[in-house]
């Protein structure tokens, strides 16, 4: 039976190719998830090392060490100790800090780390002059990078600072010396865009301790000599015994290891099996694109199957025979995909589009084994079905034209579980709504269960009301001319076949469209939650907002108008007892306030001796009384005398009380209070910084891009922070998009899958229509109107599939965002035409694409010819 197996797949590899295809495709992905998480392995683990230079051991905190291990500082270590035990060749502490330079009138921020006496221990490499010695007074090597945009060179001053600087005397940083230029070869600083390399005195001067052995750290780089074993023995032993309490030596790949074990437990294994469901996901649907092909192999082999029983084959051998068949296939794409799937991580690789990490083709047993393993068990049961209908063919059956069209009743059981399945999904789901309240993690478990269990009831009863859906939609389609009417009929001969070929469709559909609806829900109940929570679209603070910044925001195309204002910290003690923080802003007047707000203050007047303020507390939301409508805020400020930089008293201002229902402005304190700005003017109030209003609108402009050019207004200032719903929203669609498009690039392989088995439902018609084709030739119908009428049928499978499943898809995804967000906002459910506008179209083209061989091969095929096959 094996070399009949093997001749019988030769004669029909053509039909075989698409289902091939499919298995490559979904196995592929699986072995290319395989290797980059491989790849993200090595990746990560070389991240956890690079920090260490060219050091071959690290001093780390014990695992369960007590936290006072955290509280030790560089002095604890003993340095110079350590660098005199026989064997050992340097040390350098791992301590880092921000740093802002300075020359002329430009500013940047960075890290700084510290320097060691060997320069091979450092984790950037000196490309210019050297490293700064630790005793050395006020030296650092700059990144190449800043120096080339700069023009500064080896040998330069540069001013200096930090937000950590707490020298009163240099309160604007310090000046240093350019020693050396740094270059970051492993991108162990890449999110900085390097790092500079300071001497221990100015390090600590940047970090606002008095000396660097106060500085605080927790790991210790050294390079030990392996070269004697003995000598390496005692050292460890010397230097295990000087550590403090709660610390141990590893050597780096010691320190490697657990790392990857950690990462495997923590975070790699997740992103694994995400992508993974990916793959398997995407050779589900391939099984379905499978099970059709061996339905009609098996069918068109009915003489064959009947001369071998008539010989002596038994049904076993025939069952046998075609679960050989499917397993060569899923052996022969499953190899070829695990080929596929290398190439593309090498590929990737090479293109550098991931250029945040090193793509290594790292090739274990995982990697060849798994996806071969799933694609030749997936192809196998999907020819189960084949394989007990070619068990059932009698001779006689045999000897009768070929004729495919599948005529069995559909089974009153797959309806009866169908259905049950699909009332027990949506039983779950309106089970998971109405304890949504109450139980919030079992709703969402309960509502995902619902979803599952009601699509695997439309999937099991797809070959009923598909069939009823594709009728309806076709007898529109006939009213368009022959080649439509022609398409319905054929659509209406095997509702199996379409069902299932529309159901792999469906899967993909469903899943982009509950994605796209769940991100279009979540991106509209953002904005109305942020626009009812603040009242200023852009609110710019932190530090001191610079004043030639602020008119300069106030000119970027987009800004309908900006306030600059004086702030100050006070409080004032509420009715009950509790002490209130307040920020207090001083404005011109009620009417130039009024031009930045989004809500309308109504007739109310901000002068001296009255302070406007909100109704409701920012951060809790609950209601702000004031005992006969006056409030007396006690300003706040530094205490010079005291050591750790504490607030104390300041003045004391009795204000009459203006309320409004305005919401955050800013997030630093709960409560605002506006007052004249003249309060500020007569020493009431000390400004302790500025912040800046603005109100967006007006120019054609996207919000995106004014609050994208405001951020590089502010890009020299790193205590500065943009913030207001405009800033949030932006992170939040940023976040939004970028998750949805990596889900729908995923989700694509699940769709291209199903388009091929589209083409292959078409390809497996034209076979067996190449009778009734060629009858319809010889009477008189065109080479076009076959086209036109594969095309047809093509488009109508898809655009039905495609409409249930993005209506399925929208329920889906209004369900989980109301589950996610209905605690939190206000759930929107919004309809995304643009979205499912340009699926559908995605469907109609994917589906003329599909129709172009099938068509052409119909079209090729003479009548005569094609009367003359038996």
């Amino acid at each position: 039976m094996w070399s009949i197996t093997m001749q019988m797949m030769k004669k029909n590899v053509r039909m075989l190719i698409p289902a091939g295809i499919a298995v490559l495709i979904g196995t592929a992905f699986i072995a290319a998830t395989l290797l980059f998480s491989n790849a993200l392995d090595a990746s990560m683990t070389e991240t956890q090392t690079v920090l260490y230079g060219d050091a071959n051991y690290a001093v780390t905190p014990a695992q369960n060490a007590p936290d006072s291990v955290y509280e030790n500082t560089v002095g604890d270590f003993h340095i110079d100790r350590l660098e005199a035990v026989d064997g050992v060749e340097g040390a350098r502490p791992n301590v880092e800090g921000p740093i802002t330079y300075s020359s002329q009138d430009r500013h940047a921020s960075g890290v700084v780390i510290a320097t060691s006496r060997d320069a091979k221990l450092l984790p950037v490499s000196i490309v210019q002059g050297r490293a700064p010695k630790p005793d050395e007074s006020e030296a650092f090597a700059l990144p190449q990078r800043l120096a080339s945009q700069w023009n500064l060179k080896v040998g330069d001053t540069m001013v200096v600072n930090s937000s950590a600087n707490t020298d009163e005397a240099h309160p604007e940083g310090f000046a240093a010396t350019i020693v050396g230029l740094t270059d970051d070869p492993h991108n162990a600083y890449g999110f900085y865009g390097g790092a500079a390399v300071a001497s221990d005195g100015l390090l600590a001067r940047l970090s606002g301790t008095t000396s660097f052995d106060e500085m605080s750290a927790t790991e210790m780089y050294l390079s030990i000599d392996n070269a004697n074993a003995t000598t390496l023995g005692d050292a460890k032993a010397t230097i295990i015994g000087d550590l403090p309490q709660g610390f141990r030596l590893l050597s780096r790949q010691q320190a490697a290891d657990e790392a990857i074990k950690k990462m495997s437990s923590d975070g790699t294994d997740v992103t694994k099996q995400f992508l993974l469901a990916f793959g398997v996901l995407a050779l589900v649907v391939a099984a379905l694109v499978i099970a059709n092909t061996f339905q009609v192999l098996v069918a068109q082999r009915r003489k064959t199957l009947a001369l071998l029983r008539t010989i002596g084959a038994t049904k076993r051998q025939l069952y046998v025979s075609v679960l050989e068949e499917a397993a060569i296939l899923g052996f022969v794409a499953s190899a070829l995909g695990v080929a596929a799937g290398i190439g593309l991580i090498a590929a990737v690789g090479a293109s550098g589009v991931l250029a945040s990490m090193q793509i290594k083709i790292i090739i274990d047993w995982q990697v060849v084994i798994v996806p071969i393993v799933f694609g030749v068990l997936v192809t196998v049961l999907a020819s189960l079905g084949a394989a007990r209908s070619a068990t059932s063919v009698t001779p006689l059956e045999a000897m009768r034209p070929l004729e495919l069209t599948d005529q069995r009743k559909m089974k009153v059981g797959r309806a009866v579980i169908g259905l049950f399945i699909l009332l027990m999904g949506m039983g779950l789901v309106g089970f998971s709504l109405w304890m949504q309240k109450d139980h919030g993690d079992s709703a969402l478990l309960a509502a995902v269960g619902g979803c599952m269990f009601s699509f695997l009831g439309l999937a099991l009863t797809a070959i009923f009301w598909m069939s009823w859906l594709m009728k309806g939609a076709g007898a529109l389609v006939s009213l368009c001319g022959p080649s439509a009417k022609l398409a319905d009929a054929n659509i209406q001969k095997n509702p199996r076949r379409i069902a299932a070929t529309g159901t792999a469709l469906l899967i993909g559909v469903t899943l982009v469209s509950t994605i796209a609806t769940g991100a279009a829900s979540a991106k509209a109940t953002m904005n109305q939650a942020l626009d009812e929570r603040y009242s200023v679209d852009v609110v710019v603070q932190g530090g001191n907002v610079p004043q030639q910044a602020a008119d300069k925001a106030a000119k970027v195309k987009g800004v309908q108008h900006s306030l600059y204002v004086p702030t100050a910290l006070a409080t004032y003690e509420t009715p009950d007892g509790k002490t209130m923080d307040t920020l207090v802003i001083g404005v011109p007047s009620a009417q130039v306030l009024q031009s930045v707000m989004n809500i309308d203050l109504g007739a109310v007047d901000v002068d001296s001796g009255h302070a406007l303020m909100p109704q409701y507390d920012a951060y809790d939301g609950k209601r702000l009384t004031f005992v006969d409508g006056r409030v007396t805020l006690t300003e706040q400020v530094s205490d010079t005398n005291s050591e750790d930089g504490q607030m104390r008293d300041g003045n004391h201002a009795d204000l009459a009380v203006t309320q409004r229902d305005f919401r955050r402005v800013t997030q630093t304190t709960p409560v605002v209070a506006f007052v004249n700005e003249s309060m500020f003017a007569d020493g009431t109030f000390q400004d302790s910084g500025h912040m800046l209003l603005l109100k967006l609108g007006g120019a054609n402009v996207p919000l995106s891009q004014t609050f994208d050019d405001l951020t590089k207004v502010f890009e020299a200032y790193p205590n500065v922070q943009l913030g207001g719903p405009v800033a949030e929203r932006q992170q939040w669609e940023t976040m939004v998009n970028a998750m949805l498009m990596l889900l729908v690039a995923l989700l694509a392989v699940a769709v291209i899958v199903a388009v091929i088995g589209v083409a292959n439902t078409l390809s497996l018609s034209v076979i067996e229509r190449t009778r009734e084709s060629a009858t319809l030739r010889a009477i008189g119908m065109t080479r076009g109107q076959l086209r036109s009428s594969l095309a047809i049928e093509a488009v109508l499978i898809s655009v039905v599939s495609s409409v249930v499943g993005m209506v399925v898809g929208t329920l889906f995804g209004w369900l989980g965002i109301n589950m996610v967000m209905s605690s939190i906002a206000t759930v929107v459910y919004p309809v995304d035409w643009r979205t499912y506008g340009i699926i559908l179209a995605i469907a109609i083209v994917c589906a003329l694409v599909a129709s172009v061989f099938p068509s052409r091969r119909a079209a090729k095929t003479p009548p005569v010819e094609a009367l003359a096959e038996v």
